[in-house]
């Protein structure tokens, strides 16, 4: 018995979803995606691109899904273990027809942050960091006597924002920066000044540095650990490092991002807080950065606060960006002072023996 001869269709709206499945064969599309280098978003970018092929009818199935997915997991995690400014880019290609397939591969750019300011110095206009220094770091210099017997060590200190000032004012300082385009501009606006001050180009954490040790009596990093320091274990190295420069009774002073009350940040926002310049950290990484060191918290203070308070009506902000930045606005996209966290002064004192 022959078998029923199959039922035409002519529902026009099949009819349409049938001949829009055969268009993959005739559609070819090329492109690249560049997205940050951040672990905890593994899900989101799969999902992304995983919706971008299909926009084209590159439909993935479950074995492509998850070999997609340890690609992407393998490269985010080696460009966030070099940098977090690191970045992938993702080549996609549709395969020759009458295929309707898709071909792509992932490609690591490492970014160092020599290399962002690098980039800052070709195309920002100077000031890069404003026009003045810090009202808290001035105040704390003054405090602490006589100019020409208080030694002072700028980390981070960029080109110079605070360390001219601070000579200029008869303070004994010295700078460490670690990024080579602006250590430059720093040393040739030290010449320019005419000011005696040693620059020291690297990592303060670099033993090798050759920074004195037990030899300042103050020492700083403003909007450094705010910008470029990575959780509770670089910050500890940093106050282990410090401890060793100061004098007994020195103090370390230096910004940073921290939490609110209520406000627990998962792994996505500690992540993405590094890549938007405003690193968060809890109290509890402060606690543990100061473990087994001879730092004990003397104060901390709102750094908005303090600055807009003593800067000059006709100089505030700071700079365009300064105001958004240190409510959190980098990171979350609110209201201002709607964010989580905030920028403060922390002040630490060595112990004397």
């Amino acid at each position: 018995m022959k078998g029923k001869k199959p039922t035409r269709e002519t529902n026009a709206t099949l009819l349409r979803q049938a001949m829009i499945r055969r268009l993959p064969r005739r559609i070819a599309a090329r492109g690249e995606l560049r997205i940050a280098a951040v672990p905890s978003l593994l899900d989101h970018y799969q999902q992304m691109l995983l919706t971008i092929f299909g926009s084209v009818g590159r439909v993935f199935n479950e074995p492509e899904k998850a070999h997609l997915r340890g690609v992407l997991e393998t490269w985010l995690k080696k460009g966030w273990e070099q940098s977090p400014y690191s970045r992938l880019t993702v080549f996609f290609e549709t395969d020759r027809p009458p295929k309707t397939t898709l071909s792509y591969r992932v490609v690591l750019d490492v970014v160092t942050i020599g290399d962002e300011y690098e980039h800052w110095v070709k195309t920002r206009t100077p000031p890069l960091f404003g026009a003045h220094p810090d009202c808290k770091v001035m105040d704390l210099a003054r405090s602490l006597g006589e100019p020409s017997t208080v030694r002072v060590l700028d980390v981070g200190a960029g080109t110079g924002r605070n360390t001219l000032p601070l000579a200029k004012a008869g303070f004994r300082t010295d700078a460490v920066e670690i990024a080579p385009a602006l250590a430059k501009v720093l040393r040739e606006d030290v010449e320019k000044a005419g000011v005696e001050v040693r620059v020291f180009e690297g990592d303060v954490l670099d033993p090798a540095l050759g920074v004195p040790k037990e030899h300042y009596d103050v020492v700083f990093l403003a909007e450094v650990v705010a910008s470029h320091f990575r959780d509770a274990a670089h910050l500890h190295r940093l106050f282990a490092s410090v401890a060793e420069m100061l004098r007994p009774g020195g103090i370390l002073l230096f910004s940073a991002f921290t939490t609110l009350d209520g406000y627990k940040p998962d792994a996505v926002a500690r992540e993405l807080a590094q890549v938007f310049w405003c690193p968060i950290f809890t109290r509890a990484d402060f606690d543990h950065a100061a473990t087994n060191t001879p730092l004990e918290k003397v104060r901390e203070e709102s750094t908005l606060e303090y600055e807009r308070e003593r800067l000059p009506k006709e100089h505030w902000p700071p700079t365009g960006w300064f105001e958004q930045w240190s409510t959190g606005g980098d990171l979350f996209d609110l209201p201002m002072g709607r964010a989580p966290m905030e920028l403060r002064w922390f002040e630490y004192r060595k112990k004397k023996a």
